[in-house]
């Protein structure tokens, strides 16, 4: 713009023969030449604010991708912040899971012993028994054949009975055991499963 502003500048002057010029042609060469300094100046001016208008866009741009990419990155680091959490949340519970579950079946190893040290008790409690009456018997057999009085014999017939009365209320009691057991079993069952059924629905969530 500044050298087609020259050339119609120059194009308006007038040509000057010999040495010297009119005074007229030196003051419009005079004006010209301060209009395309002028000009210039504006032009200088116009384009000095473009630019800074092109660097002060470019500059927003740039600081608008460096937010952007900032934001991005921070986004990222908490995503994986709040991945490790949820992992390490995840992690707790499948533990606290795993000990329970480990808690229930030492429990449960437990009952069943129990059980069968009750049960070999039993047996050889309703053993001793037997050899007990056994034993008796052979003395109240002994003692009928050795004297035939009916007071002794009805003395020992009462020890029978009692002796049998025990038998039964022990067996009865050991049925009634059996029983209470059995039930606690089934209450134990069906606590642990309405549990199992929670912490099912916990994880879910």
């Amino acid at each position: 713009m500044r050298i087609i502003l020259a050339t119609v500048l120059t194009g308006l002057a007038l040509p000057v023969e010999g040495v010297s010029a009119s005074s007229e042609n030196t003051t419009s060469y005079a004006s010209n030449l301060t209009f395309a300094r002028e000009r210039n100046a504006e032009i200088d001016a116009s384009i000095a604010r473009v630019k800074q208008r092109l660097d002060d866009e470019f500059a927003r741009a740039r600081n608008a991708e460096i937010e952007a990419s900032i934001a991005a990155c921070e986004k990222a680091v908490f995503e994986r912040e709040r991945n490790d959490e949820i992992n390490a949340s995840l992690a707790a519970v499948a533990n606290a899971v795993a000990r329970e579950a480990q808690a229930v079946a030492q429990a449960e190893f437990e009952r069943t012993q129990n059980a069968l040290a009750e049960a070999s008790m039993a047996r050889v409690e309703a053993l001793r028994l037997a050899e007990f009456e056994r034993d008796r018997n052979r003395e109240i057999d002994a003692a009928l054949a050795a004297v035939a009085d009916a007071n002794f014999v009805a003395e020992r017939n009462a020890e029978i009975e009692a002796a049998l009365t025990a038998v039964e209320t022990a067996r009865r009691e050991a049925e009634f055991a059996a029983a209470r057991n059995a039930e606690i079993e089934v209450s134990l069952y069906q606590v642990n499963s309405r549990r199992n059924v929670i912490e099912t629905g916990s994880i879910s969530r």
